[in-house]
């Protein structure tokens, strides 16, 4: 597995070398979903936010049913996330229920659609990370005009108002919709339980059905919903929850193939 020691939100790589036959294992009582790869099986899966002990337990542990191999254990490094203020508009900053209802159904609408990236993976190439300075972190901890406080679950990268943004891999678009907080947002299924979500766009170029390549123009970059400017917010869901899209691009994904044509 690696990485071998990990942070809260980072995700772990599970590769299974050796048989023909597909793997089954459990994380925190959860089934692994394992897809072929060039050298055996892989899966991958999320490290809960909240974890705050030395290691994953034994019972939490990634197990691997392949003649009879033992169970592993990923170390957990204890740490905590940063703190930042921020300022904006009142109504974003204190929602009305109204509002609220909207932000939870925008929530459960992403969250749905990332859970769609289960089956085969529809990619053969690495991820890529999008251009753009590092803004705001994964895991960042919010608190706007001094009241309301919310955990970032995702990276916020530098982009100019309407410049281009891309699909980091090949997938299917599962969502395309305009939420209160996230604003224009699209969420790509790549399959083998990753999604991407990009928030925050200016204008949106695919519709909901639509399959894309890597590299293929998604949106523009902007600062709708809740953002104090422009800048791209991407977002990365594996099994068990979103993750640190910095740690999981060095991840050494290899699937066997892809559903989805490569150009």
């Amino acid at each position: 597995m690696t990485p071998s020691v990990v942070r809260p939100g980072d995700p772990v790589l599970v590769t299974v070398t050796g048989t023909r036959e597909l793997p089954h294992g459990t994380v925190n009582g959860k089934r692994l979903q394992f897809f072929a790869s060039r050298t055996g099986y892989q899966a991958v899966f999320a490290t809960a936010l909240d974890a705050t002990t030395d290691a994953i337990a034994a019972e939490d542990a990634v197990t691997v049913d392949i003649d009879g191999a033992p169970t592993q254990t990923v170390r957990l490094r204890s740490g905590t996330f940063a703190e930042t203020s921020v300022i904006v508009e009142d109504e974003l900053a204190n929602p009305s229920k109204a509002d609220r209802a909207r932000i939870d159904a925008d929530n459960a609408a992403i969250i749905h659609a990332a859970a769609r990236a289960s089956g085969e993976p529809q990619f053969a190439r690495p991820f890529r990370r999008p251009p753009g300075e590092v803004m705001s972190a994964f895991g960042t901890w919010r608190t706007f005009n001094d009241g309301h406080r919310s955990q970032h679950l995702g990276l916020d990268l530098f982009a100019r108002e309407g410049s281009r943004v891309n699909a980091i891999n090949a997938g299917t678009v599962v969502l395309v919709r305009d939420c209160f907080l996230a604003g224009n947002v699209v969420v790509i299924a790549h399959g083998g339980g990753i999604a991407s979500a990009y928030y925050h766009l200016s204008q949106i170029s695919v519709a909901e059905g639509d399959t894309v390549a890597p590299g293929d123009e998604i949106g523009r970059a902007g600062h709708t919903g809740r953002a104090t400017g422009p800048h791209l917010h991407l977002s990365i869901h594996v099994p068990g929850g979103m993750v640190n899209p910095a740690a999981f691009f060095p991840l050494q994904l290899a699937p066997a193939g892809s559903a989805v044509t490569q150009r």
